[in-house]
């Protein structure tokens, strides 16, 4: 069964996830394996989900190894029933078990892989305007112990595996003013985690996090609507992620001027995939072109950017190929974009193309 990422939810809409990765001061924790302090992060999202066959983390990874990727996230979704209940379960299609993570991990660094878990909050039943970010629960202080329990569960599941990156957090928007109860929570999880941590802010809120002094680095998800002008005019998309990245500047300087970690960015292989990167449910027909030219698009205009410090493109899953109309860039032109990229090499192929046909 085919499953789409269930952790894209916005105010009346649907939103894919944020990520915000911020800055601890000092102390001495133990580094998890394989983690190179300062290297940039060339990320992809695996989809792991229901998933717990050795072959198929053996082929995904290694088809992603090869596109010149050096890091993997994987999401885990946890279930609420609705913004106002407590507590949390899993949902057996979409939240991987621990067996399932725990090869995942263990196969990435046998690659060389460094590894990102990415806990976040699925709300099952929404209404208008609901998404994560509203969570409003009776109880705050219920909800934070049972999220405690849940959080520092995968804590220990990701020391165990010395997994390099951890989020604390994905967009819960309405409960990042509760500072107290935030830092109370990332203390206990560096008590049995030594890797890095963050907190993943919504991508269209990059407002400072109250606690984000508690945090490893600065980073955020990216699905901005740069298509929405002219999607078939790689230029205009490229100016107007120059405009974007003056509001990001700002946010970071906000934020302590740390290095930015782009956490999630994708689009669909769908026509209007560049206006509503965001919707996975969104119409159009199959259009490997403009996803090709999205992704070409944003590479341009954040290769040479130094306040970049790493990138996960979302998601490798599925067959994927030129009659998939999902994100994954598997099979499709977007693909030698990313390797491009990721494997150092100068041009991309409408940059070839435009020197040819150059007198």
């Amino acid at each position: 069964m085919a499953v789409h990422s269930p952790h894209r939810r916005k105010k009346g809409g649907i939103l894919l996830i944020a990520g915000v990765l911020l800055v601890v001061p000092g102390g001495s924790r133990g580094v998890a394996a394989g983690d190179v302090r300062g290297s940039f992060q060339k990320g992809m999202v695996l989809g792991v989900f229901s998933k717990a066959d050795p072959e198929y983390f053996r082929r995904n990874l290694k088809e992603i190894r090869d596109l010149g990727a050096d890091s993997v996230s994987l999401i885990i979704p946890k279930v609420q029933k609705n913004v106002r209940t407590t507590g949390f379960y899993d949902d057996p299609w979409v939240t991987p078990s621990d067996e399932g993570l725990r090869l995942a991990t263990r196969e990435a660094h046998r690659l060389g892989m460094r590894v990102f878990f990415f806990p976040i909050v699925y709300i099952e039943d929404l209404k208008e305007g609901e998404w994560r970010g509203t969570i409003s629960p009776a109880s705050w202080d219920t909800w934070f112990r049972g999220y405690e329990e849940m959080i520092v569960r995968y804590a220990r599941l990701a020391a165990e595996e010395k997994v390099e990156y951890f989020s604390v957090g994905s967009e819960l928007c309405s409960s990042e003013r509760f500072q107290t109860r935030w830092r109370r929570l990332i203390l206990k999880i560096r008590r049995v985690y030594g890797g890095r941590i963050t907190y993943s802010a919504n991508w269209d809120l990059l407002e400072p996090v109250s606690f984000g002094k508690e945090l490893d680095f600065l980073g955020m998800n990216a699905y901005y609507e740069v298509g929405r002008g002219n999607p078939q005019d790689i230029e205009s998309m490229v100016a107007r992620w120059r405009e974007i990245q003056k509001g990001i500047r700002a946010w970071r300087a906000a934020n302590g001027g740390r290095p930015v970690v782009i956490t999630e960015i994708g689009y669909p292989s769908r026509t209007g995939g560049g206006a509503d990167p965001w919707n996975y449910v969104g119409d159009g027909e199959v259009d490997q072109e403009e996803q090709r030219k999205c992704y070409e698009a944003f590479v341009r205009a954040w290769k040479d950017e130094t306040m970049l410090d790493g990138v996960y493109f979302y998601l490798w899953w599925g067959e994927g190929g030129p009659e998939d109309r999902d994100y994954t860039p598997r099979g499709k032109a977007a693909q030698a974009v990313i390797a491009a990229w990721y494997r150092g090499e100068r041009e991309t192929r409408s940059e070839r193309d435009t020197e040819r046909e150059t007198p």
